[in-house]
């Protein structure tokens, strides 16, 4: 499997945009993907469309050939943390109850409640208008 996605390690700020990174990598080939993630947290990532080309734009990295923003971006090839091949997968577990879940079926019972009440009320009221 060819390795198409390069994260940048140094050389970007806080100001570096999203589409001042992909221009400054598309002159070794075509982008697919280019993100920034949250800054000062996440290195920011490019994804070629293919391995020659980004193979290409890696060596201009190691040898310090791009500059950005007036920097010199630094980079290496993404580790591959994706998905597990497919025979290394587990098997799907049955559909377990998320918080979510439990937060909207407090809601409706609060709701039921809320609008019981609210029949109560009326009827007490109506009650005591005949008397």
């Amino acid at each position: 499997m060819e390795r198409t996605a390069i994260e940048i390690t140094g050389g970007t700020t806080e100001w570096t945009s999203r589409l001042s990174l992909k221009k400054a990598m598309e002159r070794f080939g075509e982008v697919i993907g280019c993100h920034i993630g949250n800054r000062g947290v996440d290195k920011p990532v490019v994804r070629y469309v293919s391995g020659e080309v980004a193979q290409t734009a890696h060596q201009a990295l190691r040898k310090g050939e791009i500059v950005l923003d007036g920097m010199i971006l630094e980079g290496d090839w993404k580790p591959d943390r994706g998905r597990p091949p497919p025979e290394m997968r587990k098997e799907p577990r049955e559909a377990e109850m998320t918080s979510r879940d439990f937060l909207t079926g407090m809601r409706a019972r609060r709701d039921r409640r809320s609008t019981l009440a609210s029949v109560e009320t009326f009827r007490r009221s109506r009650r005591r208008r005949r008397d």
